[in-house]
């Protein structure tokens, strides 16, 4: 009975573990869409995101980050003005961070996708 109790415990903080480091180390797909609606007010943007180099994305342009964990922490430099946000991402999904809507402070800035 001893001996079972043991396994079963063992095999439980094994799946346990594993679960916690699938969940915590899974990599999302950021696209960060510089494109706004008027092309004349669009600017170049400089994003630093948490664990990532810095990246200058150009007039109307995109760029793609690969991230891994849940949240993150990221800020735009637009206009000699920094704003900072924070992206959580769910299991299995990815986003696309419309620039033009989160420097206005619109409330649909983040796009989700489904990865798989």
């Amino acid at each position: 009975m001893r001996k079972k109790l043991s396994i079963s415990i063992f095999l439980t903080t094994i799946c346990l573990i594993g679960w916690i480091l699938y969940s915590t180390g899974q990599e999302h797909t950021l696209i960060v869409n510089n494109n706004y609606k008027n092309k004349d007010m669009s600017t170049n943007i400089v994003i630093k995101i948490s664990g990532q180099k810095d990246k200058k994305i150009g007039k109307n342009k995109k760029a793609v980050f690969d991230l891994k964990g849940v949240t993150h922490k990221f800020s735009i430099l637009a206009n000699e003005k920094e704003i900072e946000g924070v992206i959580n991402f769910k299991m299995n999904k990815s986003g696309e961070l419309e620039v033009e809507k989160f420097l206005n402070n619109e409330e649909s800035w983040l796009k989700t996708i489904d990865q798989y």
